[in-house]
């Protein structure tokens, strides 16, 4: 992906006092959306931040350890960024049931973050659903734990023959497509649901991954619907995202 020049993300880097470090928009593939990727520093986290940059900080998080208010702060000042970059007001984005963000009407977006990276994805519109997940690249125990825990048989044996991606950054983006995937489909489930209720059957190309539906998740959500998700892999790390319309999960 290349990147787009955000004079304001350079702002917000500088404002920061080096709690960003590094922050980009992206042109993710789809009309009228942003991404925005960025790495935050948590040992520079303090709580005035949320001021300097003008952001709120629910209450709810008052009690919470500086990591998870530092990784709120990242996510949401991405989300803010992403916003701003659509051309919308950069309105509060409250903490909703299950802990999913509330996003304004006009607009539906996804926030993640992990050790130390930070994206959000953005579109213009609330047709849409949406989802985005950043991930390490997994080895020792953790690549094992993704192996046995988010892939079946076939899958494994897919990831361990093809010659695209090495079983390790395969792994991991498999992984992540399916978090983007939960994401992007919970608020049509309105359920919490596995990671066998997806797989991957054929090799990622062109910078996409396509996962099928193995059960029926609900009348909208049919056995068979497939959805391909978008990935990048840099500096260490996988990001998916995916944005679908009503249509497409009522297909």
């Amino acid at each position: 992906m290349a990147a787009i020049s955000d004079p304001e993300l350079v702002t917000l880097s500088a404002r920061s006092r080096g709690f960003f470090t590094h922050a980009e928009l992206f042109a993710p593939g789809f009309p009228d959306a942003i991404l925005v990727r960025g790495r935050f520093d948590h040992e520079s986290y303090t709580d005035d931040l949320f001021n300097l940059l003008a952001l709120h900080c629910p209450a709810s998080l008052s009690a919470a350890v500086s990591m998870r208010r530092a990784e709120f702060l990242a996510g949401r000042a991405m989300a803010y960024a992403a916003l701003r970059a659509l051309g919308q007001a950069a309105a509060e984005i409250p903490i909703g049931p299950g802990g999913a963000p509330l996003w304004p009407p006009s607009s539906a977006g996804s926030i993640t973050h992990t050790r130390g990276h930070c994206a959000c994805f953005a579109i213009a519109g609330g047709n849409w659903r949406v989802g985005v997940d950043v991930e390490a690249l997994a080895s020792g125990d953790a690549l094992d734990a993704i192996l046995n825990m988010t892939t079946n048989e076939d899958e494994r044996a897919l990831i361990a023959r093809q010659v695209v991606l090495a079983p390790d950054w395969l792994a991991s983006l498999v992984f992540s497509a399916k978090e983007t995937l939960f994401k992007a489909l919970y608020p049509v489930a309105r359920r919490f649901f596995g990671f066998d209720c997806a797989e991957l059957r054929t090799t990622p190309r062109n910078g996409q991954l396509r996962l099928h539906l193995t059960q029926t998740i609900c009348p909208e959500l049919i056995e068979g619907q497939h959805y391909d998700i978008r990935f990048s892999i840099a500096a260490g790390h996988v990001l998916t995202w995916l944005a679908v319309t009503h249509q497409h999960v009522s297909m």
